[in-house]
């Protein structure tokens, strides 16, 4: 298994700067949230494409964030492990996650539970957009990517 450490920090695990303000309703309307614009799902290269980060809730007050994420048809998400825990649940198409060598189908409202350390990857290898909400400790270590098949 050949792994290897990213250096330089991408957008998935740098808290975000543009914190929610108190008492707000974020909208959901026409296939988007108001005011949420996509940014980068990492400032690097590497074994993703096809995917857009919607930064949904952060807080001081609160110690996680919720993200929502959206891999077209084909894409994928980076294959990498790391120390801290997230919880993603799918609320749009379906998609496929690889947890470990297993791979396993994620239908609407699937709610999926990523162990520390578990080598995992998201995938959309469906004709319809894959969205789902991923909410994770707002302080979390970088992950690891994986440059070959563990």
């Amino acid at each position: 298994m050949s792994r290897r450490k990213k250096q330089e920090k991408s957008f998935c695990e740098i808290p975000l700067k543009e914190k929610i303000k108190k008492n707000t309703i974020i909208r959901f309307k026409k296939s988007k949230w108001s005011s949420i614009k996509s940014i980068p799902y990492k400032n690097t290269s590497g074994n993703w494409f096809s995917i857009e980060r919607f930064p949904l809730v952060s807080s001081e007050s609160i110690k996680f964030e919720v993200r929502y994420f959206e891999i077209s048809p084909g894409g994928a998400s980076s294959l990498e492990y790391h120390q801290h825990a997230h919880v993603v649940i799918c609320l749009k198409g379906k998609g496929k996650v690889r947890l470990g060598k297993r791979f396993y189908i994620l239908n609407y409202l699937d709610i999926l539970y990523i162990a520390p350390n578990n080598v995992h990857q998201l995938l959309n290898p469906f004709n319809e957009p894959f969205g789902f909400l991923c909410i994770v400790d707002s302080e979390r270590d970088r992950p690891i990517e994986i440059e070959n098949d563990p």
